[in-house]
């Protein structure tokens, strides 16, 4: 039997931060404790919470960076700092001691936090894995949304001083945008790579060393969900159920114009404010913010199908797999790494990005079909276990002693998994 390892998960934000890259790593981590591991989650302490504690089975240290002390007020959220895309002194400080008291067989980096752990001394340091979660290693905006409304064709540099303002102000933009660029030059540091999705995996390609190999595992969601009461708020009949940030990019606006058009159950709006968000609903629609996760999950349960209209390359969208789990079949826009999540005409339907026509005929297509929602709905809770958080923690435990096997160099190549590989 292989020895327990010693694990140190390094992520921008955890909980009770509530994200979708922080569920990932929040149930990796106690999947991963569960199995005898010894884990250990490192992060940017918020406020009012503990510098350390423990929770199922997971060690969590919270650190301070200059950063969020400095550029406190820079932040669209003042109580939610995020760490810059270049090693910030105070958070390699507390890493270094933490490695020097934990010695870890692995750490994993989540976020441009992972730029940290690169600058952290070579004598210290184990083998580092880092996850790309969306396009923060080579966009500002973290999107490739050209003006936050377009794809990108590519980063250039003159493109990036331009378009990055146009999301954190001129000042700001600028400084992360050129130091973004200026970071490329540690990547080479990194001894592991994974991606959410196969689309990240390839639109990552290009910024990452030549020699570099991405594995591509799927972030992590647990299963069974959780049983929970049924909020008061809910409909008392079927409902379509959207969750998700209020803005332009997620494809509210546009869901919400496919909505007005047509008769449909009531609409539940599950997210967090934006400037962006709407300043009026159409009739029917429910729309809750600040929702704890116990009570979203509770909604996945009782919704009769979901919808993740994005406008933008979601990565790997965390609520269609939540709503498979809850065999709620999928309405999504074909883009992304959404394919590779939705079975299109099996497990939902993929609909063509800002196509209100299609948008409204595939909500009525189900909203009409009883039958056929249930179809969808069991062949999606049978998709849906390729992203619990057994399977996910065992590919994870697969490519960590892997990459142990192939020190003192980087690993060249991964091991294979059910998500595979890309060059």
């Amino acid at each position: 039997m292989s020895r327990p390892l010693n694990i140190v998960q390094v992520t921008d934000l955890y909980e009770p931060f509530a994200g979708g890259l922080e569920h990932h790593v929040g149930t990796l981590s106690r999947e991963l404790a569960r199995r005898g591991h010894e884990v250990t989650v490192v992060t940017s302490r918020l406020p009012g919470t503990l510098a350390e504690e423990t929770a199922d089975g997971v060690r969590i240290r919270r650190i301070e960076s200059w950063s969020g002390r400095v550029l406190a007020g820079w932040y669209e959220r003042p109580e939610v700092p995020f760490h810059p895309p270049v090693p910030d002194p105070g958070s390699v400080r507390s890493l270094n001691m933490i490695l020097d008291e934990l010695r870890p067989d692995i750490v994993h980096a989540h976020g441009w936090i992972g730029y940290s752990c690169l600058a952290t001394a070579r004598r210290r340091r184990p083998p580092l894995i880092v996850t790309l979660h969306d396009y923060g290693a080579m966009c500002a905006r973290k999107t490739l949304l050209r003006d936050g409304r377009e794809m990108c064709a590519g980063p250039r540099l003159d493109r990036c001083l331009r378009c990055a303002p146009g999301q954190y102000g001129a000042v700001k933009g600028i400084a992360l945008a050129a130091a973004l660029r200026a970071a490329r030059m540690l990547h080479g540091r990194v001894d592991s790579w994974i991606a959410v999705s196969r689309f990240v995996a390839a639109s990552s390609r290009g910024w990452l060393p030549r020699e570099a190999v991405i594995s591509v595992i799927p972030p992590a969601v647990e299963q069974p969900l959780p049983a929970a009461p049924r909020p008061s708020w809910l409909p008392a009949s079927g409902y379509l159920l959207f969750v998700g940030a209020l803005g332009r990019y997620k494809g509210l606006h546009w869901l919400l114009d496919a909505y007005a058009a047509a008769e449909l159950s009531p609409l539940v709006v599950i997210g967090t404010p934006c400037d962006e968000a709407p300043q009026t609903w159409p009739r029917n629609v429910i729309v809750r913010t600040a929702v704890p996760h116990q009570q979203v999950m509770a909604a996945w349960q009782h919704a009769r199908l979901a919808i993740v209209p994005s406008l933008w390359p979601e990565p790997s969208a965390l609520a269609a797999v939540e709503a498979m789990s809850s065999a709620i079949p999928v309405v999504a826009s074909r883009i992304g790494g959404m394919p590779e999540i939705v079975a299109d005409g099996v497990t939902g339907i993929l609909v063509t990005p800002g196509s209100t026509a299609e948008l409204r005929a595939a909500l009525l297509r189900l909203d009409n079909s009883a039958e056929l929602r249930r179809a969808m709905g069991i062949a999606g809770l049978s998709r849906a276990e390729r992203f619990s958080a057994a399977a996910v923690a065992g590919m994870h435990e697969q490519h960590y002693r892997h990459v142990l096997d192939q020190r003192p160099g980087p690993a060249r190549t991964p091991p294979r998994t059910p998500e595979g590989s890309s060059r």
